[in-house]
């Protein structure tokens, strides 16, 4: 059997050890200096024998550490899917190896309720001071007019809340469309020196749009239930053939409340539209920011239908993209929004004020 050591291995030091790191797989685990200089001298495909042979590594060690090598994905099977998937990366991941093993090592994280969040900042407050919410000038600062006198805008923008209680089972197809366009429709074109350009109602880098958007709709009147993909060039839903319609949950690192919910939003990056001609890695932190100008919008729009947009960034990754057929390294869910009718009481149980 050939093997070699991982190409998507980050390696850093500690106290009397070393913490390696596949961001692939996101397994962590700690080595000797030995052990690095194996994955080391393992860097081309070949037998446990030969590295025995050209290394002077005997049988018995090397069956004593190999088995634990392949489980914590430091060394890998030739022709398996973790050396595809390596394969894949390197072909194309054009953003570098610190921008990747961020990327990667935050997919698929294990997320608390909203009961044990708060017992967390609880027990933190016990010990340590918050930080300042906001902050203050001093006496005499420069008092600017009232923003929210005769300006439509504003007002509207002041009314938003997320509110994760829904007092209605059903959004309606004007409502859901609303909010689509208002993030990510496709209202005019542009061009550069290779070509058309589309332009939205949200500032994309370099125009590339990066992002797609789908529906879970569960719940809306004159939508089959279902999954959807949105065309922004189109204006329209395209049914996504689903094995089964998951609860929301699922979904959205396991948070119950959005169950309730009758429909939730996914917005998915295809980073290889903005890698295309950024080669800088902080190009990546400009796709992450878009999500947010599409999600305002969203959450606007919403608003002005009388509707709550929740906004959560507790995504299942790997179920989202299995849903969706997003098989390629460089499709990424980033953000999903739920819409419903919101209970009017600002005091409803399950209720998130901000």
């Amino acid at each position: 059997m050939k093997m070699r050591s991982s190409k998507t291995l980050v390696l850093y030091p500690g106290t009397n050890k070393v913490t390696a790191c596949n961001f692939l797989t996101r397994s962590v685990f700690e080595c000797s200096p030995e052990v690095i200089g194996l994955l080391a001298s393992w860097d081309e495909w070949a037998s446990a024998a030969e590295i025995a042979r050209a290394h002077g590594w005997s049988k018995s060690d090397l069956d004593a550490v190999v088995p634990q090598l392949l489980d914590f994905s430091a060394l890998v099977t030739a022709g398996s899917p973790l050396a595809e998937q390596e394969t894949e990366f390197s072909g194309q991941w054009n953003w570098g190896i610190p921008t990747a093993l961020m990327h990667f090592c935050v997919q698929d994280s294990e997320f608390m309720t909203i009961e044990q969040a708060e017992a967390r900042q609880i027990e933190r407050a016990g010990h340590v001071a918050q930080p300042d919410l906001m902050l203050k000038n001093a006496a005499g600062a420069i008092r600017l007019p009232n923003a929210l006198d005769d300006n439509e805008l504003l007002t509207l923008m002041a009314r938003r809340r997320t509110n994760r209680t829904a007092a209605a089972p059903t959004i309606t197809a004007q409502q859901l469309s609303d909010c689509l366009f208002a993030g990510m429709g496709i209202t005019g074109e542009t061009s550069n020196c290779v070509g058309a350009l589309p332009l939205g109602m949200t500032p994309s880098g370099g125009a590339r749009n990066p992002y797609e958007a789908y529906v879970v709709a569960l719940g809306v009147e004159g939508l089959e239930p279902g999954v959807y993909h949105y065309s922004a060039a189109d204006h329209d839903l395209g049914r996504i053939s689903a094995n089964h319609l998951p609860k929301i949950s699922e979904l959205v690192g396991g948070q119950e409340w959005a169950d309730a919910m009758p429909c939730l939003i996914l917005l998915c990056a295809r980073l290889d539209r903005t890698m295309w001609k950024y080669e800088d890695a902080n190009a990546y932190r400009v796709v992450l920011i878009e999500a947010g100008h599409i999600g305002q919008n969203m959450m606007l729009a919403a608003t002005r239908h009388g509707l709550s947009a929740c906004p959560t960034a507790a995504l299942s990754h790997s179920a989202i993209k299995r849903l969706l057929g997003l098989d390629r390294l460089t499709d990424a869910p980033i953000y999903a929004l739920t819409l419903s009718t919101p209970e009017p009481s600002p005091h409803s149980a399950g209720q998130s004020i901000n």
